[in-house]
């Protein structure tokens, strides 16, 4: 006898095991595990200019076998617009170049174009060859990207990184649902400084958000309700809204003005951010008072529950 415990429009609950209504495979609901070899990574801050500014990315192909991978730049504008191109990967190579430059390897027939962009995103998927649709085959890379610019501040981060959880051929609709690949986080949480924009010297941190879910193939651009709850030391709560169209980067004292510290009356907040129709991804690059000067740092978030989402590769 099967127990049902409970029923949604898209799975069942059964027994504690969720399973989907529509193929009767169990789901991996929850948030994507990081630091193993993925199918597909998303690098949410590529920063690089005329100006200086510029952003070291790396890949490294943790598997045995040669690997294909599609990538596409995102501009951080609301145009979406991307630009596409492959890099071929020889057995536990790693790689790396710079925004501003790109990279021509002739050994592996790579080439990556030069990407200048005050903000924007990039986004890589392992391409299996034809008769390699096991898992294996696809969980093969991990990636990491520091950003730097002409003031010396830099930031790294690793890029978030979902695994393939069931065998199949690479299409080009990446189904982050759980079943084909792991889910989106619902919900991001940060511990972050308050703004001091007053102080001196002033320190700010920037927020960096983009829809977890994309269509480069179409190019149409979504757009996210995003909500924030934000607890101080005291325990005291404050909400606030905005919108995300394709990236948004601000500083968190612009966020109805909640994390500057003359408002929010800590130095400290823990910061939960969550999409209304779509789940998010996000960075906060802080800035760190030190001995008189500003200094930055990666604040990558924690990840809690999971939520459905569709990457599309033309």
């Amino acid at each position: 006898m099967i127990l049902f415990l409970r029923r949604t429009a898209r799975a069942l609950i059964i027994l504690g095991t969720l399973v989907s209504a529509a193929t009767g495979r169990a789901v991996a609901a929850g948030p994507p595990a990081q630091k193993l070899p993925s199918a597909l990574l998303i690098f949410p801050l590529i920063q690089s200019g005329d100006n200086g500014d510029d952003t070291r990315i790396e890949l490294v192909n943790l598997s045995g076998n040669g690997r294909d991978v599609q990538c596409f730049y995102v501009q951080g504008d609301d145009s979406c617009n991307e630009i596409g191109f492959f890099l071929s990967l020889t057995p536990y190579q790693p790689v790396s170049w710079l925004a501003t430059e790109g990279l021509n390897d002739v050994l592996t027939h790579s080439a990556v174009p030069p990407f200048f962009t005050p903000g924007g995103a990039l986004k890589c998927a392992v391409v299996p060859q034809d008769g390699e649709a096991d898992v294996d085959f696809h969980n093969a890379i991990q990636g990491r990207a520091t950003v730097y610019g002409s003031s010396g501040r830099t930031v790294s981060y690793g890029a978030v990184g979902f695994q393939r959880l069931s065998p199949g051929d690479f299409d080009g609709v990446l189904s982050l649902d759980g079943q084909t690949y792991a889910q989106c986080p619902d919900m991001l949480h940060f511990d972050v400084l308050a703004d001091q924009t007053s102080g001196a010297p002033p320190s700010t941190s920037d927020l960096i958000l983009l829809p977890c879910s994309q269509d480069l193939l179409l190019q149409v651009p979504a757009t996210i309700k995003v909500q924030f709850l934000i607890v101080n030391e005291f325990e005291t709560q404050f909400s606030v809204a905005i919108n995300v169209t394709c990236f948004n980067r601000q500083a968190l004292s612009t966020i109805a003005g909640t994390l500057d510290r003359s408002t929010l009356g800590t130095d400290t907040a823990h910061l939960v951010v969550r999409g209304s129709n779509g789940p998010l991804l996000g960075l906060v690059v802080d800035g760190v008072p030190f001995q008189g000067k500003i200094g930055t740092a990666g604040n990558e978030p924690s990840f809690q529950g999971g939520r459905s989402a569709t990457v599309v590769f033309p």
